[in-house]
């Protein structure tokens, strides 16, 4: 009786895996994007590449990796010896912050030619720049250092093209420190 039990059951969930199964969605996607930076003033612009695993066709699970780019920054001292004579030094740096992020991704319109999605991320970056003394929070602050990193993607569309319908275009309409506008294109295979 177990062992019939347990075959039905296995059967059950191999007819209900291949159900889902559909050929004519890829399962992996690589994809490159730019795009704007509002919530942090620093930094200008990102670019960011993800890779994400679609197991089942509305869900996506996945990393991004993303740089973002900024001003150089400038830092100014002046150093005394024991004559009470001075030197000034200057020096400058790009400001920039690298982030790992895990994503999820839900699509709730797969079409051969297009997919709308939204998707939800968060991790953690780290920024470069200078240690110096924030006299507002009365506090040092000290480089490079973590900082968290969050995005919602409230609306995001690829339109698919190409022979098999494998390379795609699109954009992202979301919330977060990867900006509210976000272009990209990628493959899937």
């Amino acid at each position: 009786m177990k062992k019939w039990f347990f075959i039905s059951v296995m059967l059950l969930f191999t007819s209900v895996l291949y159900a889902q199964k559909d050929n004519s969605f890829y399962n992996h996607e690589v994809k490159l994007s730019v795009g704007d930076v509002i919530l942090k003033e620093e930094f200008n612009y990102n670019v960011s590449a993800a890779y994400l695993y679609r197991p089942v066709n509305w869900f996506w699970a996945g990393a991004n990796f993303i740089n973002y780019f900024g001003n150089s920054i400038y830092y100014h001292w002046r150093e005394y010896d024991t004559n009470g004579n001075f030197s000034d030094f200057s020096t400058s740096k790009m400001k920039y912050s690298f982030v790992i992020a895990p994503e999820i991704r839900l699509s709730y319109l797969n079409r051969e030619r297009a997919i709308l999605y939204s998707s939800f991320s968060v991790g953690v970056g780290w920024e470069n720049g200078f240690d110096y003394y924030d006299r507002r929070w009365n506090r040092e602050v000290k480089y490079p250092k973590k900082v968290p990193y969050f995005q919602i993607t409230y609306l995001g569309f690829s339109i698919n093209f190409g022979r098999n319908d494998n390379i795609f275009l699109g954009g992202e309409l979301g919330a977060g420190l990867k900006g509210f506008f976000n272009f990209h294109g990628g493959y899937r295979f």
